[in-house]
């Protein structure tokens, strides 16, 4: 891994999106596995659930998912470390994604608390992918969301798809904190 020198609270999880976009590798993925630090997937434990990584120096991940028995959740993680929110106004993403055929999947922001667990705020649309590349663009309002903590242990950003059989092409995502 290269030496990150970006600063900012949404740097942790824009340099290891950008070491994952650098990135040959093809294979099964294990829950909780680090495709590069900081970012794994995690699925429910009682389903049955296959899921394969590729990525190639560009292009961020080509994630492939086979339920023979589905679950109640399938996501991938990407770590925030403590990422301050005090005095942001917004926290956001872009994401540039395909599939084969028409699916949604939902973003959210997930905090840790001191006193252990964590707080999900989903964001208010869900990303679209279909046939063709699309772009998304979302982000949480501060001002909106007064119980979203402000300071944290840690944070996440999760993407929770369907835990069924299907395919998501994650072009590219990057995070912005305004």
């Amino acid at each position: 891994m290269t030496d990150n020198l970006d600063l900012g609270p949404d740097a942790q999880a824009n340099h290891a999106l950008a070491v994952l976009r650098g990135l040959s590798f093809e294979g099964d993925l294990a829950p909780g596995q680090a495709l590069v630090p900081g970012i794994f997937f995690t699925w429910d434990g009682e389903s049955e659930m296959r899921v394969t990584g590729k990525s190639q120096p560009g292009q961020l991940l080509e994630a492939g998912f086979t339920a023979s028995r589905p679950g109640q959740w399938l996501s991938l993680h990407v770590a925030l470390g403590a990422a301050d929110l005090t005095g942001a106004q917004t926290f956001g993403l872009v994401c540039k994604s395909a599939s084969p055929y028409a699916t949604t999947f939902q973003p959210c922001l997930r905090s840790g608390l001191a006193e252990g667990g964590f707080s999900d705020h989903f964001f208010r649309k869900r990303v679209l992918t279909h046939g063709q590349p699309s772009l998304h663009l979302d982000a949480l309002l501060m001002e909106a969301d007064p119980e979203l903590p402000r300071t944290a242990p840690w944070r996440e950003l999760v993407l929770f798809f369907r835990p069924e059989t299907s395919r998501i092409d994650l072009q590219d995502l990057r995070l912005f904190i305004v």
